[in-house]
């Protein structure tokens, strides 16, 4: 199975340098930009099912890809949404760190066991993007090419399951391109091609 994944397209909030996890945004002139290039690499892509996160600006971003595979089946998953960042959504790091000082620098020194103010923590996530992928392999059993388009974190622990040893923030996933993964009849990742 070839396993592709794609990040959402540019938005204000990302121009912005804003954490904004689960806020509902869609994506600016740029990130429609971002979309089309990515349709125009998928245009020729036999793709049997598209997984899409339900927010609005990966549902944006897959919207002219699904209109060029008519044929694909189509999904939305709850569980493909970014980490949820509770009261520090729409706050950029100067933000939050004069206002949640103490908060901010215990993430800074520990973001895989501290929580952002009243968010989710990375094991809560963690867990719940993994299981909504393995959710999606074992729908996508018939499909030799299932397309993921996601948030940065979510295409980040997706990789590092794949690698554990890898460094979790070293893969960027730009807008506009894909990964692909290719995995073995158990799921297992047997090769990988970043940002096509």
């Amino acid at each position: 199975m070839k396993l592709y994944v794609a990040r959402h397209g540019q938005t204000d909030y990302n121009q912005q340098k804003k954490f904004y996890g689960s806020s509902d945004v869609p994506l600016n002139a740029n990130g429609r930009k971002d979309a089309a290039k990515l349709a125009d690499k998928f245009e020729a892509l036999p793709l049997g099912l598209i997984v899409t996160s339900d927010l609005k600006r990966a549902r944006q971003t897959a919207r002219l890809i699904i209109a060029t595979h008519p044929e694909s089946d189509s999904q939305l998953s709850s569980k493909l949404e970014e980490s949820h960042f509770g009261a520090w959504e729409g706050l950029n790091a100067d933000e939050i760190q004069a206002t949640f000082p103490e908060d901010w620098q215990n993430w800074l020194d520990d973001p895989f066991h501290v929580s952002p103010t009243n968010g989710e923590n990375f094991q809560d996530f963690n867990t719940r993007v993994l299981a909504g992928l393995k959710n999606i392999l074992s729908d996508a059993a018939s499909n030799d090419h299932v397309l993921l388009v996601a948030h940065l974190g979510v295409l980040r622990v997706i990789n590092q399951s794949f690698f554990p040893e890898s460094n979790f923030w070293k893969q960027k996933f730009p807008a506009g391109t894909y990964s692909v993964y290719q995995l073995d009849e158990v799921g297992r990742c047997v090769g990988v091609v970043y940002d096509v």
